[in-house]
C-alpha cells in the first residue's frame, strides 16, 4: 500500500529528527541517502530527505507508472485489482462496527482505492494528496473530492467535523508527522478515531537487513535499502508509533501487526521466495512489518 504523503510547507532541515527536532547520528550509510537515529527520542529516520515541498516533486507521474510500477499498476486498469482491496474492505467492517459511518478524510491517498471503497460503502469521502497526478487521478476515475496540499493548511472543513482521518501507508513519507497528526486530531471531532498503516521496522525483515549490513561493515548495503526505503522520512516501530499518537491526546484502541501485499512488491524469483519464508516466521515471531493502528479522539 506504498502511498504519497500530503504535505506542502517548506522542507525542514532533514538532519533534524522529524519527531522532536533533536540531532541524529549516522546508522546506515547507503547508495544516495543516510539514515541516523536521533540521540534524543532514538527516531530512526531518513537524514537525506528531500521531501516536503509544494511541487510534489517526490510524487509525480513517474512515482506511480514506474518507480513503484508494481504497487499501482492494477489500480489504473480497475482498482478492484488492487492486492490491498481486501484490507481496505476488512478495516472498513471493523470502523464500522464501532462507529457506523460518518465523514472520512484520507491523507495522502494514493490513487484512491480506499476512498472509492469507502464512498461505496456511504461515507461522506474526501482526500488530501500532495501528488497532483494522484488528485487528479482520483477526481477524475473516482469522483471523489481532493484537495491537492498540505493536510496541515486543509482548509475543506472546520474543526472536529471528521468522524475519521486515515493515513494508509502514507504517514512514513510525511516530511513533518507530528504537524500532519496534529492536523488530523484537529479535525476530528470528540470520539472521532485516527487509524495509521504504516512500515513497521522493528520486525524480522529489518532485523536480518541490519544483520547484513553489520556483519559486512556496511559493505552489503542493498538489503537495508530495499528495506528502508528511500522515500521514506521516518522509520517507525510499533511501540514509538503509539507512543506519538498517545502524546497528541489520542488514545490507542486496537493495533494490529501484518506483512505488505508481495504482488506490490518489485523483487525477483529468489527475492519472492525468501520474503515469502520471512513472512510466514515473522508470523509465528509477530515481527511483521506493517503495523495499523486505531485511536480515538478524547
Amino acid at each position: 500500500m506504498m502511498q504519497t504523503a500530503a504535505l506542502a510547507m517548506e522542507a525542514p532541515d532533514p538532519r533534524e529528527c522529524p519527531l522532536c527536532g533533536a540531532a541524529g547520528r549516522a546508522r546506515f550509510r547507503l547508495s544516495t541517502y543516510e539514515i541516523q537515529d536521533c540521540q534524543h527520542c532514538g527516531a530512526q529516520f531518513n537524514a537525506s530527505f528531500s521531501g516536503g515541498g509544494s511541487d510534489g516533486q517526490l510524487f509525480d507521474r513517474e512515482y506511480f507508472e514506474v518507480l513503484h510500477r508494481e504497487a499501482f499498476s492494477s489500480q489504473f486498469t480497475d482498482y478492484r485489482r488492487d492486492p490491498s482491496l481486501p484490507v481496505f474492505v476488512r478495516r472498513l467492517a471493523q470502523i464500522e462496527a464501532r462507529m457506523g459511518v460518518g465523514r472520512v478524510l484520507d491523507v495522502g491517498p494514493g490513487l484512491g482505492t480506499f476512498l472509492r471503497v469507502a464512498r461505496d460503502r456511504g461515507w461522506r469521502a474526501e482526500g488530501v494528496e500532495l501528488s497532483a497526478f494522484a488528485a487528479d487521478f482520483i477526481r477524475t476515475q473516482h469522483g471523489v473530492p481532493v484537495f491537492t496540499g498540505d493536510v496541515t493548511t486543509f482548509a475543506g472543513a472546520a474543526a472536529g467535523t471528521f468522524d475519521l482521518v486515515t493515513f494508509w501507508d502514507s504517514l512514513e513519507h510525511v516530511a513533518r508527522p507530528v504537524n500532519a497528526l496534529e492536523a488530523a486530531v484537529r479535525l476530528l471531532r470528540p470520539g472521532g478515531m485516527v487509524v495509521i498503516a504504516t512500515d513497521n521496522f522493528d520486525c524480522l525483515v529489518g532485523d536480518l537487513a541490519v544483520m547484513l549490513y553489520a556483519i559486512s561493515g556496511g559493505r552489503v548495503r542493498y538489503p537495508v535499502e530495499r528495506v528502508f526505503i528511500d522515500r521514506n522520512r521516518t522509520y517507525f516501530t510499533d511501540r514509538g508509533l503509539a507512543a506519538l499518537v498517545e502524546r497528541l491526546g489520542v488514545g490507542v484502541v486496537y493495533s494490529e501487526k501484518m506483512e505488505y501485499p508481495l504482488q506490490k512488491i518489485r523483487t525477483n524469483v529468489i527475492e519472492r521466495a525468501a520474503l515469502g519464508a520471512i513472512y510466514m516466521l515473522a508470523a509465528i515471531v509477530r515481527r511483521q512489518a506493517q503495523i495499523t493502528l486505531f485511536a480515538v479522539k478524547g
